[in-house]
C-alpha cells in the first residue's frame, strides 16, 4: 500500500504545478527573483503608494455595495475615495465591479504555484511598424491606438493562452494596480490584446476568454543626466487636456519592441477583469516580475495629463481580494 501511495504521489508531483513557500532567492531563467524584496532604491520619492498593501479582511468583503436612486449611467467612475462614485462604489455603475474575480490583486511568490513545464510566451510581430499610432487622453493618462497592415498585427501566443490574442492598445496607470510581495510601483502599463476568435475588442470584451493583458511595472531612475528612455513618453505634450487626440507623425512611429524591449522574462498569470468599470470578468492577466524603469521626466510629462475632474490623480484601482483564485508563475 505504501508503495501504490508514493507512485501516485510521484505521479501527481509529475503533472501538478509545484507552489513555492519560501522566501529563498530562485532562478527563473536568466532572472533572479527575491521573495520579500526590499525594492527601494530607484523609487524614494516616486513610489507613491510606500504603503503595504493588503487584501480585504472577510469583513470589509461581505459589506453590501452602497444602492442609489439615480440612473448610474450619468455619471462618470472616480479613482478618488470621497467621490460619489471613488472605487468603493464601482459597483453602482456596473455590477460586475463587485464580482469574485477582480482586477488587480496583490501577488507573491509564496502563494503562486510554479509552472515548470510550460509553453513560451510569443509576441509575434514584435518588431512591426505600425502605419498609424493615435495617443489618447482617457481621462488623466494617455491610451496609445495603433494601425497595422493585416499581415504585420503582431499576436500573442503561448503561456497561459490556448489561442492567439490580437493586439488592441496600450495604455498607462500612475502609481501601479498590481503589487508584488506587498510592494507597489510608480506607474503600470497595459497591452491589451482580444480573443483572434472574435472580429474586434469590442466583441471580445464581454467573452470568458476575450481579453488578455500584459502588464508592465516601472521604477524612477535616480539619474538626472537622463531625460528619455522609453520612445512613448515623447508625446505625451500632445494631449494634455482630457478627451484631446494626436496622431503621431510617421518619424515619431515605433514598434511595440520599443515597450517590451522581449517576451522572456518571468511572469505572474491568473484570471481576472478589467480595472475600470464594467469591469467585466474576461481578462486572462499576465504580470511581468522584471521592472521597467523611466525618468524623472518622463513621470513629470505623465503627471501633466488633466482629466476627472482637473489635475492629475493617481489612476490605479486598490489591490482585490484574490478570492481563492490560482495564481501562476511562469
Amino acid at each position: 500500500m505504501r508503495k501504490i501511495t508514493a507512485c501516485l504521489l510521484t505521479i501527481l508531483g509529475a503533472i501538478t504545478p509545484t507552489a513555492i513557500s519560501d522566501s529563498a532567492t530562485r532562478n527563473f531563467g536568466s532572472y533572479y527573483y527575491v521573495s520579500h524584496y526590499d525594492d527601494q532604491s530607484h523609487q524614494q520619492d516616486y513610489n507613491y503608494y510606500n504603503v503595504v498593501t493588503k487584501e480585504p479582511s472577510k469583513l470589509e468583503q461581505i459589506v453590501e455595495p452602497k444602492t442609489w436612486n439615480r440612473p448610474a449611467s450619468n455619471y462618470t467612475f472616480s479613482y478618488l475615495e470621497e467621490d460619489e462614485f471613488g472605487p468603493s462604489n464601482w459597483g453602482a455603475l456596473s455590477p460586475s465591479c463587485n464580482g469574485l474575480y477582480q482586477s488587480p490583486v496583490s501577488l507573491a511568490v509564496n502563494r503562486s504555484l510554479f509552472v515548470r513545464k510550460k509553453r513560451p510566451l510569443e509576441l509575434w510581430g514584435l518588431q512591426s511598424r505600425p502605419t498609424r499610432i493615435t495617443l489618447v487622453n482617457e481621462g488623466g493618462s494617455a491610451a496609445y491606438f495603433f494601425d497595422y497592415r493585416k499581415a504585420d498585427h503582431p499576436r500573442l501566443r503561448g503561456g497561459p493562452l490556448k489561442v492567439d490574442y490580437m493586439f488592441y492598445q496600450f495604455h498607462y496607470h500612475l502609481g501601479s494596480e498590481h503589487s508584488l510581495e506587498g510592494q507597489r510601483s510608480t506607474s503600470e502599463l497595459h497591452l491589451v490584446f482580444y480573443n483572434s476568435l472574435y472580429e474586434s475588442y469590442e466583441s471580445a470584451q464581454n467573452q470568458a476568454d476575450g481579453i488578455a493583458v500584459i502588464a508592465l511595472l516601472y521604477d524612477v531612475l535616480k539619474k538626472d543626466r537622463i531625460d528619455t528612455l522609453n520612445k512613448w513618453t515623447r508625446y505625451l505634450s500632445k494631449v494634455i487636456e482630457e478627451d484631446h487626440e494626436y496622431s503621431i507623425p510617421n518619424y515619431g512611429l515605433f514598434s511595440l519592441s520599443d515597450v517590451t524591449q522581449t517576451t522572456t522574462w518571468p511572469y505572474f498569470s491568473y484570471e481576472g477583469s478589467l480595472t475600470t468599470p464594467p469591469c467585466s470578468e474576461t481578462v486572462q492577466w499576465i504580470v511581468v516580475t522584471q521592472r521597467m524603469m523611466m525618468t524623472k521626466s518622463e513621470l513629470k510629462k505623465m503627471r501633466q495629463l488633466k482629466g476627472r475632474g482637473g489635475e492629475w490623480v493617481l489612476n490605479s484601482r486598490p489591490n482585490q481580494a484574490l478570492n481563492f483564485r490560482r495564481v501562476f508563475l511562469y
